[in-house]
């Protein structure tokens, strides 16, 4: 027997006695199979009240908690109850609508994630550009601060600024003034480095989740991983020779050297400032210490490290062709 006219008197009743209210308590008992309220309420994890099971409980039981529900997605989870469940084509073509959807929703955020992975590494290598300009400048700086010095230290009296001295301290305030730029450039990139960093990571979250939702026959297979070198700390064993190699240098150099070895020595190859590299197919490395300092080393089979020298940029290849002797 067809239970729709039934089903429409008792709501006709119900509507003309409330004065034209229809609560959705009433239209899930009367208009959702009691089935698919079971499978809803299991799915929510909800407990019909007076004692029933859920798969025992009644559509009067079932409708009333549904009904209450004040969550957003379990909201518009009960009121797709109301609407009539797709089958056959129909719900094949709309599972492939989603699931296009979803795909592309995917990809977005791929590219999104490379666009943001890429701006973090151009950032990273404008920080560093600005690091060796802000060190040159600061050596200049140091230069022209020791030669006014030397000035105010000579025994005789003072000669009234000339030319080259108007000059020399036009020149100063022009180099402090352009420190104190690659300063506040430095924190800018600092800070937009560290903001770009934190969207990777919301990105790599919300990627995560999305590849979760795509079936596992429709992901698209990530490329291998490179190899990630381990971090750990390398002992420095410094030779007579990198000993020998400081006689002549002044104070700030050996602390820059020695700096860099330690910043190696915790950070690895990988630390742009750096500028780790091998040198003419040798057992012979260099990282840089300053502008124009490299400190020479070879790997030990252990994994630390043994210093050979500290030596000037331009006299690299003198430099190779002595240890290449050793």
């Amino acid at each position: 027997m067809d239970q729709a006219p039934v089903t429409l008197r008792k709501l006709a009743e119900r509507v003309l006695a409330d004065d034209g209210q229809l609560p959705l308590a009433l239209l899930l008992e009367h208009l959702v199979p009691v089935a698919r309220m079971r499978d809803l309420a299991r799915r929510h994890g909800l407990s019909p009240k007076g004692g029933f099971r859920i798969e025992r409980a009644p559509a009067r039981v079932l409708a009333p908690l549904l009904a209450e529900q004040r969550d957003g997605e379990r909201l518009d989870g009960v009121l797709s109850l109301l609407l009539p469940a797709p089958s056959g084509p129909e719900a094949a073509a709309e599972a492939q609508a989603l699931l296009a959807l979803r795909e592309a929703e995917v990809q977005r955020l791929r590219d999104e994630l490379e666009r943001a992975r890429d701006g973090a590494a151009r950032g990273r290598e404008r920080e560093v550009a600005c690091e060796r300009r802000f060190e040159h400048a600061q050596q200049e700086l140091v230069r022209l601060r020791r030669a006014l010095d030397e000035r105010s230290r000579s025994s005789a009296p003072p000669p009234a600024p000339g030319r080259d001295d108007k000059e020399l301290l036009r020149r100063l305030h022009e180099l402090e003034s352009e420190r104190e730029g690659f300063v506040a450039t430095d924190e800018a990139l600092r800070r937009r480095l560290a903001h770009t960093q934190s969207r990777v990571r919301e990105l790599e979250e919300e990627l995560a989740e999305l590849n979760a939702l795509v079936p596992p026959g429709r992901r698209r297979r990530r490329p291998a991983p490179e190899p990630v070198e381990e971090r750990r700390f390398r002992l420095p064993r410094f030779t007579p020779s990198f000993y020998k190699s400081l006689e002549g240098k002044d104070r700030r150099s050996i602390e820059r050297a020695v700096q860099a070895v330690f910043l190696f020595c915790t950070e690895g190859h990988a630390y742009p400032g750096l500028e780790v590299k091998q040198l003419g197919g040798q057992d012979t490395w260099s990282l840089r210490a300053s502008l124009g300092l490299r400190v020479y080393f070879r790997p030990l089979p252990d994994g630390d490290v043994e210093l050979l020298e500290l030596g000037d940029r331009e006299d690299q290849n003198t430099t190779l062709r002595r240890l290449k002797e050793r």
